[in-house]
Order: C-alpha cells, then sequence, then structure tokens
C-alpha cells in the first residue's frame, strides 16, 4: 500500500509539472515485470515511466529500453524526465 502511495506522489508531481508548462498529458497504467503496475506518460513518442517502487524512467519510444533517471522521484529527476518529454524531437 505505502509504494502505491509513493508511486501515486511521483504521478501527481509529473501531472503537476506538465500542467506549468501547459501539457494536459494524461497518464496510463500498464503491467511490467512480474506484475509490477507502472504509470506511463507519452508525448511525441517519448514516454516518462513510474514503477511500484516510485523509480522514475525514461524511454524514446515503446522500440527503445528504459532508462532509469531516479530511484525513487525527486523533483529534481522529475524535472529532468519533463524536460526529456518535451524537448523537440532530433
Amino acid at each position: 500500500m505505502a509504494k502505491r502511495a509513493k508511486q501515486v506522489e511521483a504521478e501527481s508531481c509529473i501531472r503537476e509539472l506538465l500542467l506549468q508548462r501547459r501539457l494536459a498529458i494524461p497518464s496510463r497504467n500498464i503491467t511490467l515485470e512480474e506484475n509490477r503496475s507502472w504509470v506511463i506518460f507519452e508525448y511525441t513518442r517519448r514516454q516518462i515511466g513510474i514503477d511500484s517502487d516510485s523509480g522514475l524512467w525514461i524511454r524514446e519510444s515503446e522500440a527503445d529500453d528504459w532508462r532509469c533517471i531516479a530511484m525513487p522521484c525527486t523533483l529534481s529527476g522529475a524535472l529532468q524526465a519533463i524536460d526529456f518529454l518535451t524537448e523537440p524531437s532530433t
């Protein structure tokens, strides 16, 4: 139960930072890794993932591997993830 609360807290932080940039991106829940729940935000194919331990992950697209940027989610990690999600693709 405590893990889910931390994941919801991280999700709320990401959502708030996106709204500050005038982006209302819905999240979706998926199950990965031995039935562990993830929350995913996707924008222009790039993705931010929050695992059940509130770790913060990014990837360029669904075809790419996840890369952890904060374990657990921190404000600086969340800001880094938002920058990654919203910067123009090359």
